[in-house]
């Protein structure tokens, strides 16, 4: 009976990891994290940018909460020798953060989320080093030895607005068996105008993919706070049995906007989240990570990239309680 309960337990935990996206739970409406799940976080402590480096550019922030401890994937930016790396680190409170680890070869970036997938831990991010960009992933046993990057998803001839043919910025959500792939396409590879646009794709074996959005993008560039380029980086989550999408709205002029929907494909726009605003995230701002009850229910946080005016970015951490208004 002792190692059926402990047979139950291990079962329950890794359920519960599985469906984290980002810190937030998917998969199933009524889920949510533990209460409390970061013992030594304290918000009152915090101060932004929660992370900051003095030669190094961090982006594109993915983080999954397990066992007390925050695991932390970014965009590792060296820009004295222009190279791009998938970073990892880790923290219990946002204050102390482990030793990054570049866990890719040069030429990765924008790491999406972590799922888990049967006895392993899947991570999503895109090849930048060459074009044209596509989405990979890599895979580890104890979220510490990855594998080297695979092959995951880019468009095929059926897709009529990704006229790069490139994709970036991948999100996976498993849900109701399968998995749906956000990913970004864009019009604007090496013009002077155009736009990057959001759209997502379907698998059972995460190896042979569907495109749901041939036609158009999921996530148009259609309003003003769009303009003038796009949009990239989002988050999905279940909340309120609906979907709710933060992104990256405008490249240029980034800021985060929000989106609704019922079945993942069709969204609603609901305009700009209200997001503080600090002399480190003065010029632009996105990429958010929203993570569900470090300290309590009902109390979200959000990690996102913020860009000074000198072109520096870092990690910023803020919170709220109805995921638009964030201080």
């Amino acid at each position: 009976m002792v190692m059926k309960r402990r047979q139950m337990l291990r079962t329950l935990r890794d359920f519960t990891a599985s469906m984290l996206v980002g810190g937030g739970l998917v998969g199933r409406s009524h889920g949510v994290c533990a209460e409390g799940a970061l013992p030594k976080f304290d918000y009152g402590k915090i101060q932004n940018p929660v992370w900051r480096l003095p030669d190094i550019h961090l982006r594109d922030p993915a983080a999954l909460v397990l066992d007390g401890r925050v695991h932390l994937w970014f965009t590792y930016y060296d820009p004295k020798n222009v190279t791009w790396h998938i970073g990892q680190s880790a923290t219990e409170d946002f204050i102390h953060f482990e030793p990054i680890r570049l866990i890719s070869p040069s030429g990765y970036a924008s790491p999406g989320n972590v799922i888990r997938v049967g006895d392993e831990w899947i991570l999503c991010y895109q090849q930048y080093g060459r074009f044209p960009h596509y989405l990979c992933i890599a895979r580890s046993r104890d979220l510490v030895h990855w594998s080297e990057p695979e092959f995951l998803f880019n468009t095929g001839p059926e897709n009529k607005w990704n006229i790069d043919g490139r994709t970036i910025d991948p999100l996976l959500i498993p849900w109701d068996g399968r998995y749906y792939l956000f990913y970004t396409g864009s019009t604007r590879w090496g013009r002077k105008s155009g736009h990057n646009l959001i759209g997502l794709a379907v698998s059972d074996d995460l190896k042979h993919w569907t495109d749901l959005s041939p036609d158009a993008p999921v996530i148009a560039a259609d309003q003003p706070y769009e303009q003038p380029d796009g949009n990239e980086n989002n988050w999905v989550f279940r909340h309120a049995g609906k979907w709710l999408m933060l992104y990256s709205a405008s490249l240029r002029y980034q800021k985060i906007a929000y989106a609704v929907s019922d079945d993942l494909i069709h969204w609603e726009k609901k305009g700009l989240c209200r997001v503080k605003v600090f002399p480190e995230s003065s010029r632009r701002f996105g990429a958010p990570v929203v993570l569900e009850n470090l300290t309590q229910p009902g109390v979200y946080h959000m990690l996102f990239q913020g860009e000074d005016l000198t072109g520096h970015v870092s990690f910023f951490l803020l919170r709220s309680t109805n995921l638009v208004d964030w201080q």
